[in-house]
């Protein structure tokens, strides 16, 4: 990630903030530079998947997330992400990054990054991901418990559910491709 200052001053930012709980939502404003810029002077489509990490950071140490992950010395692999643009997003211009988790299931837990300008969403970016130990996927009532989560489980919402759903039926990437011959 070639955005360590902003990761950094992130991290410093939220400690100080109010704490979350994992039914609030994190917002944070970001500055579009130079460097997030792709040849057509807006927001490259990757850059969005990278700035909406900051947001999910911002989130991760509010709600204690990230205190809980790194004391026990877990990681947080991403499984899989979608973004969808609306609006062009362009140099120097702001806009605010609300983060809330969406659902969780038996293993994975998707989180949304919404782009906020103006009150209107320019893109909002859906990350698959789960916390996982030194035995693997590390079960999510087990991680909410952790972080004194005492109501019912977030169910993952329908649309989540069909792109879930879309992602199992695709062909596995190692698998080689057909021949036209």
């Amino acid at each position: 990630m070639n955005l360590w200052l902003r990761l950094i001053r992130v991290w410093f930012a939220a400690r100080r903030r109010s704490p979350l709980t994992t039914d609030d939502e994190s917002v944070i404003r970001v500055r579009v530079w130079p460097h997030d810029l792709d040849l057509w002077g807006h927001v490259n489509g990757g850059r969005y998947l990278t700035l909406s990490d900051l947001g999910r950071l911002d989130f991760s140490v509010r709600t204690g997330l990230f205190a809980v992950v790194r004391s026990h010395r877990w990681t947080m692999p991403m499984g899989a992400a979608a973004l969808r643009f609306r609006r062009p997003v362009r140099l120097f211009q702001t806009c605010e990054l609300h983060t809330r988790i969406l659902g969780w299931d038996d293993r994975w837990g998707y989180m949304e990054t919404r782009f906020v300008r103006n009150d209107r969403a320019v893109a909002t970016v859906v990350a698959k991901a789960m916390v996982r130990g030194s035995d693997g996927a590390v079960p999510p009532e087990r991680l909410l418990g952790l972080l004194g989560f005492d109501g019912d489980p977030l169910p993952v919402p329908e649309h989540i559910r069909r792109w879930v759903d879309a992602e199992k039926t695709k062909k596995s990437m190692n698998e080689p491709r057909s021949s036209l011959t």
